[in-house]
């Protein structure tokens, strides 16, 4: 089971640090993604402009993103900065969406200067199709905590490379 954990770890950093060669190329035209606003922002991620993008329906929620495959991004920042809280709705949330999960260890690292944990993991869908999870939480100036998460089909290496991309395009302010 631990290689298991080791070989999604391992293809969630090869994803990363891939997506940072293909940037852009991969997506194409990107738009820039403000959140919560452009006025008030405590981070931006760059979306390919083709893509479908919710805009979160308050402070506290999450931006949605759905791109090709069924590809899912969601990014806030944590109310209130907390993080147990945080890590407990995302488990709770990936308990009543998937089945099969498998999560990896958590793994610092460091994203265009952000203090990140990712923790990646797989599962199956209702669908019965394989997906990739992933989850990070990042340090944001002042205190803030960032969260992100997404899945993908795990067959879909395009579709992981472009969400790659868009996490690696995280930026603070």
């Amino acid at each position: 089971m631990k290689s298991a954990f080791k070989s999604c770890f391992v293809a969630l950093a090869t994803l990363l640090l891939a997506a940072a060669s293909f940037g852009p190329a991969v997506a194409g035209e990107v738009t820039r993604v403000y959140y919560p606003t452009q006025a008030e922002m405590a981070f931006t991620v760059d979306v390919p402009s083709d893509w479908e993008m919710t805009p979160q329906e308050d402070e506290d929620g999450y931006f949605e993103v759905a791109g090709p495959n069924d590809l899912e991004l969601s990014f806030r920042v944590v109310p209130g900065a907390d993080i147990d809280a945080a890590v407990a709705d995302h488990v709770a949330y990936l308990k009543e969406n998937f089945t099969d999960i498998k999560v990896a260890d958590a793994k610092p690292v460091t994203i265009n200067g952000l203090d990140a944990i990712l923790l990646p993991g797989i599962g199956v869908d209702e669908d019965d199709s394989a997906r990739e999870l992933g989850a990070g939480w990042f340090k944001l100036p002042g205190g803030q905590i960032g969260e992100l998460w997404y899945n993908v089909d795990d067959s879909d290496a395009a579709g992981k490379a472009a969400a790659s991309a868009v996490l690696n395009s995280l930026k603070g302010k």
